[in-house]
């Protein structure tokens, strides 16, 4: 093991397993916390409570270093999460309800620098000003009760979900109308950026797509009426417009992800059920107003880039927050990602992400297992496989073969001490099924990975960088992952003075 590689694990917790089909290998590792704490009595605040706990403060700073820095991965990374959660004694009801605070860490030479930086959407603006909250937003209602909530709150963009380089500036996605740019130096917000028809506002979704080898980037929105409305919008290579399509969708509910191959849109619209009336009433949130329907099945609406009605196919009722990929074989597509046979711990009763607000894991009894659909385009049909049942989210691919064939997915996944929350980073050969995990041990929390590129190396040859929370310090760092071989655990550690709440996704911005 190299000199770097080994003094990096002297802080890692004990628990990198190397998992492949039949048998499993334990590799032992030594704590990552400079100091330990026992668990938490039952009245007393759960550790991982402190995910949703807002970062007020503003830091820059040069940050600490265990390990070596790879001296190819030099450029930024950049997450996007909620910040803030609390105003005036008022606290939000839902883990996707903070306002959107970018973090950004600058490897160079001389080491790693940390920011974040609130998003100054409107909506923060304005609350800012006024000491307290004055709109809704997705899981909480707006403070004053009925009255203020008819017409469902004034629900707008809080720019906390995804953040993506496009165009020489960063945007903010949330999924509520347009994207938010920030400058890629300073992070200072610029204001809304238009992206799509002017004429035309849906809520572009959280999650984009990126083809590096057609140069496309790739957005689906929608918009609720009495009916919901899909849109289609690509970019060409040359950075502009190339086309833009509405769609009628068959059902109102809610979507949060798609696929995309070289041809190919690929909308997943979930066996749930949006009614409006009572958000509207200002009686519900929005996601008090989304029902789980399985008995309706999903359904599959595939969309040519070139033209042409859309082809809808049903599928087995998933819910799907993240695809992992999908490609086209043989003029069939094939389209992997992590999938639950409920969605109960965002919809439902006493939903995890409803309760970590009050210091409660709640009800999760569905796990995210890696799925993959086959769809025969000739014959209309589709069908789904598990690939592996562990408990998984946020799925990657090297962004290089994004919307193309994959050998190589990376996934969240939960630790060996099997609890709801994700504990550990893995990559799973596709084609073998052989599995690869680092467990960085009891009380971490691990988010979704971020494939940064090496620069002088081939496809799936890079690192992974895993934002982890560290329960018994209370503080956060950014694991670096080597990608081909992630269970060696890390080469280096990235170490704040303070926690991070929670965030959802990231991207590596090369120097």
């Amino acid at each position: 093991m190299p000199p770097n590689r080994r003094d990096a694990l002297k802080f890692m917790t004990a628990g990198a397993v190397i998992a492949a089909t039949g048998h499993s290998h334990n590799a032992k590792a030594e704590n990552m916390s400079t100091t330990a704490s026992t668990d938490a009595s039952a009245t007393q605040t759960p550790w991982y409570a402190k995910l949703v706990q807002g970062l007020g403060q503003e830091h820059d700073y040069k940050a600490d270093i265990t390990g070596t820095l790879p001296a190819g991965l030099r450029g930024t990374l950049y997450r996007n999460g909620p910040g803030l959660f609390e105003r005036n004694g008022y606290r939000k009801g839902h883990a996707l309800d903070g306002d959107g605070m970018i973090r950004a860490f600058d490897f160079t030479d001389g080491g790693v620098r940390f920011r974040n930086r609130f998003v100054r959407t409107s909506k923060f603006v304005a609350e800012e000003a006024a000491g307290r909250y004055l709109h809704a937003t997705w899981g909480t209602r707006a403070p004053g009760g009925m009255l203020s909530n008819i017409g469902g709150g004034d629900v707008i963009s809080q720019a906390g979900v995804t953040p993506v380089v496009w165009d020489g500036r960063l945007l903010a996605f949330d999924e509520t109308g347009l994207p938010w740019s920030l400058d890629l130096e300073t992070l200072e917000t610029e204001g809304e950026y238009q992206v799509g028809p002017q004429a035309k506002r849906p809520a572009y979704k959280a999650h984009t797509k990126f083809d590096v080898k057609t140069g496309e980037w790739l957005l689906v929105g929608n918009a609720y009426g009495r009916t919901m409305d899909l849109f289609v919008v690509i970019y060409g290579a040359d950075g502009r417009m190339r086309s833009s399509v509405r769609l009628d969708s068959p059902r109102m509910t809610y979507i949060h992800d798609f696929f995309a191959t070289e041809r190919y849109v690929i909308i997943n619209l979930h066996a749930v059920e949006f009614s409006p009336f009572a958000m509207l009433a200002g009686m519900k949130t929005f996601t008090e107003s989304l029902t789980w329907s399985p008995q309706q099945g999903n359904l599959v609406m595939i969309v040519d880039k070139n033209g042409g009605d859309p082809v809808l196919i049903e599928a087995p009722a998933s819910w799907m927050w993240h695809a992992l990929n999908a490609y086209e074989a043989d003029g069939d597509i094939v389209a992997e990602f992590v999938g639950y046979d409920t969605p109960d711990h965002f919809i439902g009763d006493d939903p995890t992400l409803t309760a970590i607000m009050s210091g409660r894991a709640g009800r999760q009894t569905s796990p995210g297992t890696l799925r993959r659909w086959h769809i025969d385009l000739s014959a209309r049909r589709l069908t789904e496989e598990t690939l592996d049942s562990g408990h998984f989210e946020f799925p990657i691919v090297d962004p290089r073969v994004a919307n193309h064939q994959h050998q190589v997915g990376y996934l969240a996944t939960s630790g060996q001490n099997g609890d709801w929350w994700h504990g550990a980073t893995a990559r799973i050969d596709m084609a073998s099924g052989r599995k690869e995990t680092f467990d960085f041990g009891h009380r971490f929390y691990a988010g979704e990975p971020v494939f940064a590129a090496d620069p002088d190396g081939g496809v799936d040859q890079g690192w992974l960088l895993v934002e982890v929370f560290d329960g018994n310090t209370e503080r956060s760092s950014i694991a670096v992952l080597d990608a081909e071989r992630p269970a060696d655990g890390p080469v280096a550690i990235v170490r704040l003075q303070h926690h991070l709440p929670l965030s959802f996704h990231g991207m590596w911005h090369a120097a």
